[in-house]
C-alpha cells in the first residue's frame, strides 16, 4: 500500500485506500495514480459524485480532512 507524502489534519500518515473525513461529515477514499508524474497529480480523493480531488488541498487548513480509522 503506497504511503502520501502529506500527512493528514490531525498528523497521521494517509496510505492508498485510506477514507478521509472533513468536518462536515463528507468523506472520499484515497487513490493512488501510478501514470501521472508529480505528487500533486497521483495523490487523489475519490467523493463517489464529483471527479478526483487533489489530496494535498484536501488535509491542509482550508480541508481539515482526517483519516478515519
Amino acid at each position: 500500500m503506497n504511503k502520501a507524502p502529506w500527512l493528514d489534519y490531525a498528523g497521521s500518515e494517509v496510505h492508498e485506500g485510506d477514507r478521509i473525513r472533513h468536518p462536515s461529515g463528507e468523506d472520499g477514499v484515497v487513490v493512488y495514480l501510478a501514470d501521472e508524474d508529480e505528487p500533486e497529480d497521483q495523490w487523489r480523493v475519490d467523493y463517489g459524485h464529483v471527479g478526483l480531488s487533489r489530496l494535498c488541498l484536501q488535509l491542509g487548513d482550508k480541508g481539515q480532512a482526517v483519516v478515519v480509522r
